[in-house]
């Protein structure tokens, strides 16, 4: 069967026809999945939703076959030196070319690259191990907390108020919230605008909690798995600096999970770097009933000269 591949141009047929595959992948549990369809998502309409042709073209291509379905993907989150690939598991023959791609295209022009696994894919793993990569440390953590049963229950102090975004409608303060929780001067409106016209958006999990001069001062946006309704996700969640240790972000966290129960989502998962970040001990007070731990890899391609 011929394979051809592509820059990805950011249309939306082509679009849908790569989450198909990342959609496919969630179903083999033993196959690694950190680049999930809500990363996706999170990438086209949130990080990057500002961006031009040219940052897509560069950063993201794909392999189909001649009835386009897609079987192999390329991609780098930030576009910096970091990457993820996917190939689906009736084409795996298909790696060595997509990471060659990789490696002779995307990073032509870089001395290190990395990628993040979960543990769980040992095949992935012995491959990159294979093409050179070493492991570079312990890199995210992803958290999952049953819902049946949760204790919902939490305390608010009365002088805070939590709301959905779209009961508070600021949009300025929350911006300014996201540069402060995650240092990213950065974001914009747009970005947020964007994000909430995604696919998966529900506005009564996008919730946010004010302060008694009606400043957003925590935040956090709960999404369905397209996959499976009964599975959910919490991403981002965030805490003004200010405001931390006050009980906001399990606030958010439980408000969530309820809202996201009364959906039918039986488990979500919440994402984290790994130790020492401190929002891992947040995510462990909330009780998780499993963990799953991504490696970093990574590749010296142009060693410096003595």
């Amino acid at each position: 069967m011929k394979i051809t591949h592509n820059s990805f141009t950011n249309h939306d047929a082509e679009y849908k026809l790569i989450k198909e595959l990342l959609l496919e992948i969630e179903a083999y549990p033993d196959m690694d999945n950190n680049w999930d369809p809500g990363r996706m998502d999170w990438w086209r309409y949130n990080y990057h939703a500002e961006k031009g042709l040219d940052f897509f073209q560069a950063n993201a291509h794909y392999w189909q076959t001649e009835t386009n379905q897609v079987v192999g993907l390329f991609i780098s989150e930030y576009g910096r030196n970091d990457f993820f690939f996917v190939v689906h598991p009736n084409f795996t023959a298909q790696f060595s070319a997509i990471l060659t791609w990789g490696l002779e295209v995307w990073a032509r022009e870089k001395s290190r690259i990395s990628t993040s696994v979960f543990t769980y894919d040992q095949q992935k793993i012995a491959r990159l191990l294979a093409a050179g990569f070493f492991e570079d440390g312990h890199e995210a953590n992803v958290r999952t907390y049953s819902l049946r049963p949760y204790d919902f229950a939490y305390r608010l102090k009365p002088e805070f108020q939590l709301l959905t975004f779209a009961e508070y409608g600021n949009y300025e303060s929350r911006v300014k919230l996201v540069h402060n929780a995650f240092n990213n001067p950065s974001y914009s409106e747009v970005r947020l605008r964007s994000l909430q016209r995604s696919p998966g958006y529900q506005a009564e999990l996008d919730l946010v909690i004010v302060n008694p001069q009606g400043e957003s001062v925590a935040y956090c946006m709960g999404w369905v798995e397209e996959n499976d309704p009964r599975a959910g996700y919490i991403e981002p969640m965030g805490v003004h600096s200010e405001y931390r240790r006050l009980g906001l972000g399990t606030a958010l966290a439980k408000e969530c999970f309820k809202r996201l129960s009364h959906l039918g989502v039986e488990r979500v998962s919440i994402a984290s770097h790994a130790e020492p970040d401190i929002a891992n001990f947040l995510y462990d007070s909330l009780k998780p009933t499993s963990i799953k731990r991504a490696y970093r890899y990574s590749l010296i391609l142009n060693p410096p000269q003595p």
